[in-house]
């Protein structure tokens, strides 16, 4: 399957809203966490993790987790800005 970059980028807003769990665990994964650790972070099980990424990637039609991170951060779902880069 194969993403339509326009919709990608927020010209077709043709994707599924995500939920909360979605974009908190995709935001967690592009700090560079484990879904182990983000379990832990969430105070939720690893399996429910595991569950909210494989959500989050079918909605986003991405082809694995890092393409749903880049997608949902070129829409704009998750933040991509580096917290230990100087403003």
């Amino acid at each position: 399957m194969k993403t339509d970059t326009n919709r990608a980028i927020g010209r077709d807003p043709a994707f599924p809203a995500l939920s909360d769990r979605e974009i908190r665990c995709l935001q967690l994964v592009a700090e560079g966490m484990r879904s182990d650790e983000a379990a832990s972070v969430l105070a939720l099980s690893n399996n429910e993790v595991n569950q909210a990424l494989i959500g989050a990637q079918e909605k986003l039609e991405a082809s694995n987790l890092m393409h749903a991170v880049s997608l949902a951060m070129l829409i704009g779902m998750i933040d991509h800005a580096d917290p230990y880069q100087p403003k």
